[in-house]
């Protein structure tokens, strides 16, 4: 009885173990993520952000990111904009958090309320959201944004 009671036992603990082990699971791919986003929001009227707006808006440069790609809006009718960033590691991940946090704070600060007065409530609801080492942000309508968050949470 002793026996088969100490065989139950290290059973559980083996698979308490396991199942540990694979809560780790690796990370989606970039390009993954980007096509999940990109097959839930309408991106056809967005441009990808070029490295001297990165700098000059959220004040990176390359090495500050593993991967990223901001789209920002191609016509002046509408400010939606979405970013997806990837930092080496967590630390790097935190910083992203930071430079996109101060972005979003710098876009609020900086609206003029005459400039496209529907469009502001987009840059008011504006979300972070963060991911292992991946950060994500929306500037969309509240169905995009929620759209596009389904779909980043998605590859998780």
């Amino acid at each position: 009885m002793k026996k088969k009671l100490s065989i139950l036992l290290l059973c559980a603990i083996a698979l308490c173990l396991t199942a540990a082990c694979g809560s780790d699971a690796a990370e989606p791919a970039f390009d993954e993520v980007e096509s999940a986003i990109d097959s839930a929001v309408d991106t056809s009227s967005m441009t990808e952000a070029d490295s001297s707006y990165l700098k000059g808006m959220f004040g990176l440069e390359e090495g500050d990111y593993e991967v990223c790609r901001v789209l920002i809006t191609g016509v002046g009718t509408t400010i939606d904009e979405i970013g997806l960033f990837k930092g080496a590691d967590a630390a790097q991940a935190e910083e992203l958090k930071t430079a996109v946090t101060d972005y979003l704070q710098l876009r609020l600060n900086s609206w003029m309320p005459e400039y496209l007065p529907d469009e502001f409530p987009k840059l008011q609801n504006a979300r972070l959201y963060e991911q292992g080492t991946y950060v994500f942000y929306a500037i969309l309508s509240d169905e995009g944004r929620d759209a596009a968050l389904e779909a980043f949470e998605g590859c998780f």
